[in-house]
């Protein structure tokens, strides 16, 4: 199953975000493989969905709670040199999609090719190009779907290819190719000063960036300027990650323990300021499994930071590995959990909002069911729970959530995360009160009403 297709189900069946990041991190964590350009291509694909995985709240989330699929991200598609609907049938319609319309006219422009990137400018140009290798590597993807312009997100770094009329065959007409190096990519077509624009995504978007970077660029000084990283690029990478985290929290992913351990943190401008003291280089997306800390990005013990944007880098001398793990640990303090919770705390864990809907997920069946029940039912619900013992948690030891009742999150196993969802969640302290909780639970669910419909 294709992410995007997993994505949609998820949606569907109306997972807690949570489950949802979860799964999708889980899906997509496979090992990358580096191979030449003509491998590269059958790797990757257009994302077509309009809320698709990558977006930054939803890979912040994952990291959060799965810092351990650090290792993936490039998402292998059996698309081997297939040529799409779109490549095969050249349409010149109006109303056919802005790539086709350019393929159909290729032959009445010349194209000129940009490096471009914020700060700097336009780095280097090229005219007369080779239009048809643009077009011939192009084709392996379904370039009449696209993405809602509301998700397209432009970066720092940009490929940009003019296409300019030639003669009187272009009527006028001329299109401009912008691929960014998170692999999105905006088609515009211009029509005196009307503007038609479509928005693509590609899954593996780093490699697709690099790919047209050196099948159309051959200077190599142009490219060592262009792949510099430079403080605002990594600036702006690490501020949209700590925007990914809103809390002031951390998590410390142990590799060969399989497990997570919760930090607060307690400097994030002077954690961005000293990690860009260091000199980093662009880098390929990393497979394996190594220890890492997560901050709404990750930042691997191993020297490479990798963010929800796509990009990922390492650092450039290996003789700063050493300073670079200090700095990390500088600014955190870790959480210490196991403390008591009163009565009070437990039936306030609940949202008080008039809803007399649960969800219930059911991990058997992979499917959310939507019941009712009875508010007496419920308020001794809330009282048994509460007469049990528990004790604080981090949110990283619970599993699956089973049931959402008022916003709060319940699993089967004894955990409770209250509906103002904060930093603390809840788990029964004394292993004895398990069998005597699960009876609580499954009491409650004996009471529920299937809604159908939902």
């Amino acid at each position: 199953m294709r992410p995007n297709d997993y994505n949609d189900l998820l949606k569907k069946i109306k997972c807690t975000d949570d489950f949802r990041s979860r799964m999708q991190q889980k899906l997509c964590s496979a090992p990358v493989e580096t191979t030449e350009y003509a491998d590269s291509v059958s790797g990757t694909d257009v994302i077509t969905a309009k809320h698709r995985f990558g977006r930054a709240a939803a890979l912040a989330a994952a990291f959060v709670l799965v810092c351990g699929a650090v290792g993936g991200g490039a998402y292998h598609l059996a698309r081997i040199n297939n040529k799409t609907e779109e490549s095969t049938n050249i349409n010149t319609d109006e109303n056919a999609s802005v790539y086709s319309r350019l393929k159909a006219n290729k032959d009445c422009y010349n194209a000129e090719i940009k490096l471009w990137e914020d700060l700097s400018g336009d780095i280097y140009s090229k005219s007369n190009i080779d239009k048809d290798k643009i077009f011939e590597y192009l084709d392996h993807f379904d370039m009449s779907k696209g993405i809602e312009a509301d998700d397209f997100t432009s970066t720092l770094r940009g490929i940009k290819i003019f296409f300019n009329g030639t003669d009187d065959k272009a009527k006028g007409v001329t299109y401009s190719f912008e691929l960014f190096d998170n692999g999105e990519l905006r088609l515009t077509e211009k029509v005196k000063s009307e503007e038609r624009v479509s928005y693509h995504s590609y899954v593996d978007g780093q490699r697709v960036f690099n790919d047209i970077l050196y099948m159309l660029v051959d200077d190599e000084e142009a490219i060592a300027e262009f792949e510099k990283v430079t403080n605002k690029e990594l600036e702006n990478e690490i501020s949209n990650g700590f925007k990914n985290n809103p809390y002031d929290k951390a998590y410390y992913y142990i590799a060969d323990e399989n497990r997570q351990e919760e930090y607060t943190l307690t400097g994030r401008e002077d954690l961005a300021y000293e990690l860009m003291d260091f000199e980093w280089e662009r880098a390929p997306i990393r497979s394996g499994d190594v220890n890492s800390y997560s901050f709404g990005f990750v930042a691997a013990e191993d020297g490479y930071l990798q963010f929800s944007s796509g990009m990922t880098y390492k650092l450039k001398n290996d003789s700063d590995l050493e300073a670079y793990n200090a700095v990390l640990k500088k600014y955190l303090i870790k959480k210490e959990f196991g403390e008591a919770v009163s009565e009070e705390d437990i039936m306030n864990a609940f949202k008080d909002i008039p809803d007399d809907k649960a969800q219930f997920f059911d991990e058997s069946e992979f499917k959310n069911t939507f019941y009712k029940y009875n508010e007496s039912d419920f308020e001794s619900f809330k009282e048994k729970l509460a007469a049990l013992e528990w004790e604080t948690c981090s949110k990283v030891e619970h599993g699956m959530t089973d049931l959402t009742v008022k916003d709060c999150l319940i699993d089967r196993e004894g955990v409770i995360i209250p509906a103002n969802k904060s930093n603390l969640c809840y788990k029964l302290k004394n292993e004895s009160d398990r069998a005597e909780f699960q009876r609580i639970f499954d009491s409650f669910m004996d009471s529920f009403e299937e809604i159908q419909g939902e």
